[in-house]
């Protein structure tokens, strides 16, 4: 404690010797911090949408996926890329209209409005993307369950060896296995995404509170 308060004294003592930084000068460099911060979110989630667009046509003739189209309909498939496009899309147009807000704001309390906004946004970009990952994958494995060749001629042999329950509670559960370990992995690297850059507004949000205003 008698450190610290020496501490305090010298710093006194040598207060005037560093240059004084108004609140004005350090709200234009959050603001600008924040803006180029939101500025990478939208870029990226425009980045992410480029990505999957190019994956889905590469895929488009992978036997495994050709397999699975065959055991849907037309309109199923349209509504399901129309979905997965849709949530990108949708949540692209906001990260841009949280840009363009953060961008034009003047005022401390907008800043850091738009700042909580923003976070909102990415939290629940992230929490729709993985919960329609995990809905589709669901539906797809329960497609394949009941539908696929091998799959059928599996549960017929196990129907006739009286372990038909046994199969259904082994295959589920590697289901629900394997699922929650690709949404782990999926929420791990969305958070590796854009983790840093909420923790950068997460910081400049908590230095705009010491803002008198």
């Amino acid at each position: 404690m008698e450190e610290l308060d020496l501490l305090k004294k010298d710093w006194k003592k040598n207060e005037n010797k560093f240059p004084r930084v108004s609140e004005q000068e350090i709200y234009a460099m959050l603001h600008k911090n924040s803006t180029s911060v939101v500025k990478w979110i939208f870029l990226i989630s425009i980045i992410e949408f480029a990505f999957f667009l190019a994956l889905t046509l590469l895929l488009n003739d992978n036997s495994n996926t050709t397999k699975m189209e065959g055991y849907l309909s037309d309109y199923v498939i349209t509504g399901i890329t129309v979905i997965d496009y849709g949530i990108m899309v949708y949540f692209f147009c906001l990260f841009y209209i949280n840009y363009k807000k953060i961008t034009t704001t003047d005022r401390v309390k907008n800043l850091m409005s738009s700042i909580i906004k923003t976070r909102k946004t990415v939290s629940n970009y992230i929490f729709v993307k993985i919960s329609f990952i995990v809905i589709l994958l669901t539906t797809m494995f329960i497609i394949y369950f009941n539908n696929e060749p091998e799959m059928l001629n599996t549960r017929h042999i196990a129907e006739e060896k009286g372990k038909e329950a046994m199969l259904y509670l082994v295959y589920f559960a590697a289901v629900a296995i394997s699922i929650a370990v690709f949404a782990l992995v999926v929420w791990l690297f969305y958070r590796l995404i854009y983790g840093l850059l909420l923790k950068r507004l997460r910081k400049n949000y908590n230095e705009l509170k010491k803002i008198d205003f």
